[in-house]
């Protein structure tokens, strides 16, 4: 089951960082939280979620 790890610094700079999910689901975990916290300064990706989106798409290329 997908976790998110919520991080705040003394400075109140918060950090999301999701755990268990992969590919651009990810962000959908995290939308509702980065509304509520207001404008997202800057998003990284690791790498599950280039994985996943590669996956799908030899998976797609495959079908079509």
């Amino acid at each position: 089951m997908p976790e998110i790890e919520v991080v705040i610094s003394p400075d109140g700079q918060v950090t999301l960082e999701v755990k268990g999910a992969a590919g651009p689901g990810c962000l959908d975990l995290t939308r509702a939280i980065e509304e509520a916290l207001g404008e997202v300064e800057s998003r990284s990706c690791k790498v599950e979620f280039f994985e996943s989106a590669e996956a799908g798409e030899q998976l797609r290329q495959r079908e079509g």
